[in-house]
């Protein structure tokens, strides 16, 4: 899918949209890109049920632990995917024999976007047991492209290489050893890369134990004043994934203080949430009531984080924010799924009313924020899903449909599967076919498989080919890799289909598709540059060491209303 939205205007304003050369390698899998209402919908796109499922779907699709749980329990020859009788998981020595010498030769691709695919792969199939794979994303930090430079960087924190840390930090602190890794030694380093290399040490942070002076650095750097919010927020976001509770004390002394830059508190703000700083409760609780919407919005999803079902307080001002409807519109929605995730008895019951009696905008965060409980704490689903499900039945919009779909497969409530099902086969919209297929999927509904193996195949709208092939994958269906590799195989296939088609591969995870996408990747030749890029792609889904990317960890409960450049840019990378 296209990227997310641009640095957003507090005053309501669409937000801007950056361009990317080929929608898909930065953009691909992100939320929808700003324009006009959905059919069957008056709401901005950006301020959609939609932005903020994508964003945090990861971690409830759960594709590739699902399958390798399910391969390792299965005690059948034939596995998912497996053509052969094997067993399909991409182990170690298969990583090491093919996947990591592809993206090494990714790496000298003439073009710039398979360069940068190669360099985010790497990061994610290799590990460091592997040093030279340092060595190897480094060779490109002073690549002539800035995106592959600012991908490079990104790479050595997904890889987690800890050794890394002293080369980010003088690229982010711009010294002469910095601007010789990355430019001409002349030239300062560009700001996005800056921050890139900034969020790349909290990715690191994330996996190993970064000791408190690293940890306090990265304050330092958000509290230091620039002209590009960029220089702040980084850090920022990399304290969001930092579990060292050190910085917890300043990053909440920054949030109270009305005097410091908007956007670093909206994002520190995020932070508090995030690292479970519980003391940062009742300052957030006053956030919620700030004039500002981007202190609102974030004060709303750390809240979500931290607050226990029977905090009163928490909850009751959550749910004033969410009934103003002089409240800016982007904080209302995060004020609903903050109640979703919080899972009190008076918040859903509050969503339960919106459900109900709710405009329709309403109903559908209420209806997603009601899946988003159930899921999370697995009580009273029957009710639940009685309620939307009835609710699914009356709408004669297909609009309102979607996400009531997707919470009825968060819920796992069965007596829905045979409506979704006649539905996928109907004549409806393609956006609310694609999210059928997804709850089908998370319904585990078997007898869909010949209906969204057909959305597979059909031409056309690539974001309901992918949305199709993960419900593949999330069904376990034996015949998906095959399909998937005809897709690909399409002379006349477009961009984005090749897209959707080669990430969906990569994130069913099954090994019979490395040779396929290796030569997609070797053969410069015979494959355009998008396609090489793409199978790229794809090949670091299907290596990734981590059952979920680590990068969901930037995308999943950020503030994704208030955004700089590099935000929007990594919010957007697959």
């Amino acid at each position: 899918m296209p990227p997310g939205p641009g640095p957003a205007s507090d005053a309501g304003g669409d937000p801007r949209t950056a361009s990317n050369p080929i929608p898909g390698i930065r953009s691909a899998g992100g939320p929808v890109r700003p324009g006009p209402a959905k059919k069957g919908s008056h709401t901005p796109r950006y301020l959609d049920w939609d932005w903020w499922w994508d964003l945090n779907k990861e971690r409830f699709l759960n594709l590739k632990s699902k399958k390798r749980s399910l391969d390792a329990q299965s005690d059948t020859p034939k596995r998912f995917g497996s053509t052969d009788g094997q067993d399909v998981h991409v182990t170690t020595r298969r990583i090491r024999a093919a996947i990591l010498p592809t993206l090494k030769i990714g790496l000298k691709d003439p073009h710039y976007d398979a360069r940068a695919a190669a360099v985010i792969a790497l990061g994610k199939v290799g590990d460091t047991t592997w040093p030279e794979l340092i060595d190897d994303i480094k060779s490109v930090l002073g690549d002539r492209d800035k995106r592959v430079r600012e991908s490079a960087c990104l790479a050595l924190g997904i890889l987690g290489a800890k050794v890394a840390i002293p080369d980010l930090r003088e690229i982010v602190r711009n010294t002469t050893k910095g601007r010789g890794m990355v430019s001409s030694g002349t030239d300062d380093v560009l700001t996005r890369t800056r921050a890139f290399a900034s969020v790349a040490i909290g990715l690191i942070g994330a996996r190993v134990n970064l000791d408190n002076g690293r940890t306090m650095e990265l304050l330092h750097l958000a509290q230091k004043k620039s002209k590009n919010h960029d220089l702040q927020v980084g850090p920022a976001i990399a304290l969001q994934i930092i579990p060292n509770k050190i910085a917890i004390p300043g990053m909440l002394a920054i949030f109270n203080d009305p005097t410091k830059d908007l956007y670093l508190r909206t994002h520190i703000g995020v932070a508090l949430g995030k690292v479970c700083a519980v003391s940062a409760t009742a300052s957030l609780v006053s956030g919620l009531k700030e004039e500002a919407s981007f202190i609102q919005c974030s004060s709303a999803i750390s809240l979500g984080l931290l607050a226990k079902r029977e905090d009163r307080i928490t909850v009751n001002n959550l749910i004033a924010l969410a009934r103003n409807a002089a409240a800016n519109r982007g904080a209302r929605n995060l004020a609903m799924m903050a109640l979703g995730e919080i899972g009190s008895s008076e918040g859903k019951a509050f969503l339960n009313d919106l459900v109900l009696n709710g405009d329709p905008h309403d109903q559908r965060f209420a209806s997603l924020a009601l899946g988003v409980l159930g899921h999370k704490f697995g009580d009273e689903n029957g009710e639940t899903g009685r309620l939307i499900l009835n609710a699914y039945k009356q709408s004669k919009s297909e609009a309102q449909k979607s996400p009531m779909a997707i919470a009825l497969g968060l819920l796992a409530h069965e007596p829905a599967r045979d409506v979704l099902r006649n539905d996928i086969n109907r004549r409806i919209y393609q956006d609310l076919r694609g999210h059928l297929a997804i709850a089908l999927g998370l319904l585990n509904d078997a007898r869909a498989l010949p209906a969204i193996r057909n959305l597979v195949k059909q031409a056309g709208d690539p974001d309901l080919r992918k949305r199709a092939a993960i419900s593949l994958g999330l069904l376990r269906d034996p015949e998906a890799v095959e399909i998937l590799r005809n897709v690909i195989s399409e002379p006349a296939m477009s961009k984005p289909t090749l897209g959707a088609a080669a990430v969906a591969l990569g994130c069913i995870g099954d090994r019979s598709a490395v040779n396929m996408l290796a030569a997609f990747v070797e053969k410069r030749e015979k494959h355009a540059d998008v396609t090489r890029a793409f199978a790229a792609v794809a090949l670091g889904f299907l290596g990734d060491k981590d059952m979920i990317p680590i990068l969901s960890r930037v995308r999943e409960h950020s503030n994704y209303l208030v955004q700089t450049e590099a935000l929007h840019e990594l919010l957007a990378i697959l």
